[in-house]
């Protein structure tokens, strides 16, 4: 279904189209001074190969501009066309999308040395009637999966102009109130004996976390020896948060250590009856490599689930997850007198 825009609706709109014109002006400005300071001259340049860097140049100039332009051609569309889709369902999904970038750049003269910088940028997503949509973090927070929400989204640049929840799944179906895990009522917690398969676990668990710690301990450790056994103690003074990282290291990894055997030597788990309250999944993406993990949100707090268990959990379930004793790993969940192991 669709409606005819609103003045609200042109409002939001052109205020996007404003923020559009001006990131244009931006780029222009920047290709511009570019030019102007660094690559003027390219034309007088002798070796027959002058023009070269300002054909790059303009080659990436026409490339921004392009995309400028064609995210500022959608909003332009949208007001022409004037109508916006009004769309109502239930949300089945949600998404969380990480992108990171790292660059790496070396100094000169008393700033000599290799660093690097991290870039990471955040998108959200909810999936409705089959379709992805693009939404901002206040809209992503607020919803839920199993509600049932009504938004309105222009046509063109697929803007989400307005939205309202029109029910709620986790109210509705389950108004249980959320507990931070300290003060998690101790009725809804019950002890089981560990089985094979959650030893298994558990070792895993561990095993993973070892070599993590055993890595950073080894990364903070070498410039601290090696300046120890060279009698450069006065260096540390300058360095010293590395030491601290490398005490706080060797500290987590002996707690690590001592709480697993005493999970393994007390050989129960912990049954935790909670309810989830929302669900998603989130794409980290760093350098081209991706991993996605799955999340169930609870009562008790939230739970990391394999893929392949991520649809079998709706929005308002009464699970029991099962909880290594001493250690933050959960082994498997059980809903409906089925468990599913981790």
């Amino acid at each position: 279904m669709q409606k005819q825009l609103t003045q609200k609706d042109r409002r939001k709109i052109k205020g996007k189209l404003w923020i559009g014109g001006v990131f244009l002006l931006i780029v222009i400005a920047f290709f511009y001074g570019i030019y102007q300071f660094v690559l003027r001259d390219a034309f007088t340049e002798t070796g027959g190969f002058g023009a070269v860097p300002l054909v790059i140049f303009g080659i990436f100039g026409l490339f921004f501009l392009g995309v400028v332009g064609y995210i500022i051609s959608k909003f332009l569309k949208d007001l022409n066309l004037g109508v916006k889709n009004c769309i109502e369902g239930v949300v089945e999904d949600k998404q969380l999308s990480i992108k990171k970038s790292t660059s790496h750049s070396s100094g000169t003269g008393a700033r000599s040395g290799r660093s690097s910088k991290t870039n990471t940028q955040r998108y959200y997503y909810m999936t409705v009637n089959g379709e992805q949509h693009k939404i901002e973090y206040p809209m992503y927070a607020k919803i839920k999966v199993g509600d049932t929400i009504y938004f309105e989204v222009t046509p063109s640049s697929k803007t989400i102009l307005s939205y309202d929840i029109l029910q709620s799944a986790a109210d509705t179906v389950n108004p249980t109130k959320m507990h931070h895990k300290s003060s998690y009522p101790t009725s809804r917690i019950r002890q089981a004996p560990l089985t094979r398969e959650d030893r298994e676990i558990i070792y895993e668990y561990y095993r993973k976390q070892l070599k993590r710690r055993l890595t950073y301990i080894v990364l903070f450790g070498l410039p601290v020896v090696g300046l120890l056994l060279n009698s450069l103690e006065g260096i540390l003074l300058l360095i010293f948060p590395i030491p601290l990282i490398l005490l706080y290291q060797i500290y987590k990894t002996v707690r690590l250590y001592f709480n697993y055997k005493k999970s393994m030597e007390n050989g129960r788990k912990e049954l935790v009856t909670t309810h989830i309250v929302d669900k998603l999944y989130t794409t980290i993406t760093h350098n081209g490599r991706q991993r996605v993990k799955y999340t169930l949100k609870t009562t008790y707090g939230n739970i990391s689930i394999p893929e392949e268990y991520y649809k079998e959990f709706n929005t308002g379930d009464e699970i029991i997850a099962h909880k290594a004793l001493n250690l933050p790993v959960v082994v498997g969940i059980a809903i409906d007198d089925y468990y599913y192991p981790f």
